[in-house]
């Protein structure tokens, strides 16, 4: 299976390097990577702020919520989620609603994305 990988990975180079690109530098090849390492890194950075949510410092809280943003911007299926479980926790809505001023620029992207109300019935 590892000789499967690489042969891609040559096929790619090769294809890259007669376009005139510099292999997988190039533009296409980076979005072509660019969405699943978010992924990655998301649900990695989520899981790690659960795991570190109950230390005293509220650094596992901030980590998850980076990880839920990368998360929201890349799944539609993550987003849906969150819209559902903002529906059926209305409390969570409202103290999401009353931090939204306060919020950093990323954070407050994430909280119009997964408004309940742009979920279609």
């Amino acid at each position: 299976m590892p000789k499967l990988g690489l042969l891609i990975f040559l096929i790619v180079f090769i294809y890259d390097t007669r376009k005139g690109d510099f292999g997988l530098l190039s533009v296409m090849n980076w979005k072509f990577i660019k969405r699943p390492l978010k992924l990655i890194l998301g649900w990695i950075m989520l899981i790690g702020g659960i795991i570190t949510a109950p230390l005293p410092l509220p650094i596992g809280q901030f980590i998850a919520l980076i990880g839920l943003s990368l998360l929201i911007s890349e799944s539609i299926w993550v987003k849906i989620k969150m819209q559902k479980m903002r529906r059926r926790m209305p409390i969570i809505g409202r103290q999401l609603t009353r931090m939204h001023p306060y919020l950093p620029k990323f954070l407050k992207k994430v909280v119009d994305d997964t408004d309940p109300a742009h979920l279609a019935e």
